[in-house]
């Protein structure tokens, strides 16, 4: 039985549904890199809990947002479960808590860590179900707010995009 490759649901933001996570995590940092990433999901995060739109002249930005980070997260989650077959370069560099951003120690050594972490704290279900969420009433002036727990998935997403920009710098040629 042949094995079915994953689809990480990038065809429609990236143009290409390539089955290799760090591909995708290339396309995903060239469109977005680490720091607007990550500025887009906080402020997403702010505007979920305001009676107040995000993006009220172009809410497409959001939504391509959205639909990009539900293919990082897709891509993550195959990482975390098949991190074993690729090899990193070791950190020859000094480190520094800026370079390391939110990762610890352990997490700086072994980046995959995070995604392993992050998947056995919260299924792909659950982070879909955060983005979702998030997006959805950072679109809209709603009086609720998202359901469940944000704050996890939020600190969890935010690793991930340190470790992935990590782990495409230092992943070995080849």
């Amino acid at each position: 039985m042949k094995k079915k490759k994953p689809d990480f649901d990038a065809a429609f933001w990236a143009g290409h549904t390539g089955s290799n996570p760090l591909q995708l995590f290339d396309a995903f940092f060239s469109t977005y890199p680490l720091s607007e990433a990550k500025e887009h999901l906080s402020s997403m995060m702010r505007y979920a809990v305001k009676r107040k739109v995000l993006s009220e002249k172009d809410p497409s930005v959001v939504f391509h947002f959205y639909l990009s980070l539900r293919s990082f997260i897709r891509a993550a989650d195959h990482l975390s479960q098949t991190s074993g077959k690729y090899r990193l370069n070791p950190s020859k560099e000094h480190r520094s808590q800026l370079k390391q951003g939110s990762l610890s120690e352990a997490e700086y050594a072994d980046p995959f860590l995070v995604f392993r972490r992050a998947f056995a704290d919260h299924r792909l279900a659950a982070f879909d179900h955060f983005i979702t969420g998030i997006a959805y009433f950072s679109l809209g002036p709603f009086g609720d707010y998202p359901e469940g727990n944000t704050i996890t998935p939020f600190l969890h997403l935010q690793k991930m995009l340190d470790a992935a920009q990590l782990i495409l710098e230092r992943r070995e040629a080849g």
